[in-house]
């Protein structure tokens, strides 16, 4: 609520500024948040199918799902495969779709089940946690924004070819100044949004190590072998709009060894500052760190 309160005022304010109608600019957005809310689920989804418990070959996994969604407390979501290329499973969907976790073939094909139990933990974790809602409301402020400077700039330079006095240059002058404002402004919430995104990521390996205990240690292995699968495909970021975790270069070229470096690595802190996700290692890590303050 405070997220959309807080994209309510910045309309007001820019609204005033450019002289626009608060009333049909507030419908205007109810409208956009409506719509990608609504269509979200099934661009996320496009390309995948439902997994439902009589299916021979992977019915199993729905079980699997709703062991851990019961552990976590939470109401066993929908489980559906995604054709993509990369190993990866994701938390997403509504109330209207229901809510759902994505799995790829290759993920399937990695990991063994205890590894895909970790894995599905961090998922359903995401969604005890109401990431999906979080995420796309906190992501719209610096999205509506970047069109915005980027209107006004483009609005500023046309106007300037087109001045015909010093009021107008003025005035186009003044566009230009505030959408690149505008723009520092969109950059610097991006870096809040990805910082809290990470912050969501850590909390979600949180509920895997709540449900299984010294078992989450798979977690650390299904993130090894996640990484050393992506060190032989190239990773397009312009197919798909699933966030993933960009790759990362390891050493190592098995499970437990990559682990055991990332357990000994120092991470920088900017490291991961424009990242979705923390750097494996720290991920390693904490979980490493719960484990031995509950476990000992």
């Amino acid at each position: 609520m405070l997220t959309v309160l807080s994209e309510g005022l910045i309309l007001l304010v820019l609204s005033s500024l450019l002289r626009f109608p608060v009333l049909l600019s507030i419908p205007i957005l109810f409208v956009f948040w409506l719509i990608q809310w609504l269509i979200a689920p099934y661009l996320v989804g496009r390309g995948g199918y439902e997994v439902l418990p009589s299916d021979p070959t992977y019915g199993w996994i729905v079980e699997l799902v709703h062991r851990v969604s019961i552990a976590s407390k939470v109401k066993p979501p929908k489980v559906f495969l995604v054709d993509m290329p990369y190993p990866n499973a994701f938390a997403y969907g509504n109330a209207l779709s229901g809510r759902r976790i994505g799995i790829t073939l290759p993920l399937l094909r990695i990991l063994d089940e205890d590894e895909l139990t970790s894995v599905l933990a961090h998922e359903v974790g995401h969604i005890k946690h109401r990431d999906v809602e979080i995420g796309m409301t906190l992501g719209l402020i610096p999205t509506a924004l970047g069109y915005i400077s980027t209107l006004l700039m483009n609005v500023g330079f046309f106007a300037i070819l087109l001045a015909g006095d010093e009021i107008e240059f003025l005035f186009a002058l003044l566009a230009i100044a505030l959408g690149f404002v505008l723009l520092i402004v969109t950059f610097t919430l991006q870096l809040f949004v990805l910082w809290f995104n990470r912050l969501r990521e850590s909390y979600a390996d949180y509920n895997s190590f709540s449900v299984l205990g010294e078992g989450s240690k798979a977690l650390a292995t299904a993130l090894a072998k996640i990484e050393l699968y992506m060190q032989k495909i190239r990773l397009d970021p312009f197919t798909g709009i699933i966030v993933t975790a960009a790759p990362v270069r390891v050493e190592e070229q098995e499970p437990l060894l990559v682990v055991r470096e990332w357990l000994q690595k120092r991470v920088s802190v900017l490291t991961d500052i424009l990242s979705t996700h923390p750097h494996p290692a720290r991920r390693v890590q904490m979980l490493y760190r719960l484990i031995k303050e509950n476990w000992t």
